[in-house]
């Protein structure tokens, strides 16, 4: 390239996810480490496209995820007989130990550590991220790990295929 050329648009797999506005989803489904089973099941079933519950501490920073495996494993070992166990699974120790809290169960006993990203995080990243982690969604946090939203895989995959058009 000549000092006189313009210079190329960077591929959109290096775009950075600031610049995305259309796939960051800005109200993600948040409860809080004391929050109940009934609360988080009733928090998840109002956004089932970011597939996990975010857990935040009082200052908004991202302590934790609850995806929905783990919650559908904490619901049938709570709701279903335990003669059916069997039948749609198999349980390991830490599982069945949350269980025997049964709808006492808080956000903070049934969450996991969150996969994260940075608004500057490039597209790549975040679906690498992803993919690696075997995660449909991935949190965007800001530098004091504040969740701001989250970013979709098959959404940033999408955009990518559009723009490879």
């Amino acid at each position: 390239m000549t000092p006189s050329s313009p210079a190329k648009p960077a591929a959109a797999w290096q775009r950075a996810i600031r610049d995305c506005p259309d796939l960051i989803h800005l109200a993600p489904p948040v409860v809080h480490p004391e929050s109940r089973l009934s609360d988080v099941v009733t928090t998840f079933s109002s956004d089932l496209g970011a597939g996990v519950v975010f857990v935040t501490d009082s200052e908004d920073r991202l302590v934790g995820w609850i995806p929905e495996r783990a919650l559908d494993s904490g619901l049938m070992i709570t709701t279903l007989p335990g003669e059916l166990w069997r039948s749609v699974g198999e349980f390991d120790t830490r599982e069945l130990l949350r269980a025997a809290h049964g709808k006492e169960q808080t956000a903070g006993e049934l969450m996991s550590a969150a996969k994260m990203v940075t608004g500057s995080a490039s597209l790549k990243d975040a679906v690498i991220t992803m993919a690696g982690g075997k995660h449909r969604a991935i949190a965007l946090v800001d530098g004091r790990q504040r969740l701001l939203g989250y970013v979709i895989m098959f959404e940033i995959l999408a955009q990518l295929l559009k723009a490879n058009a």
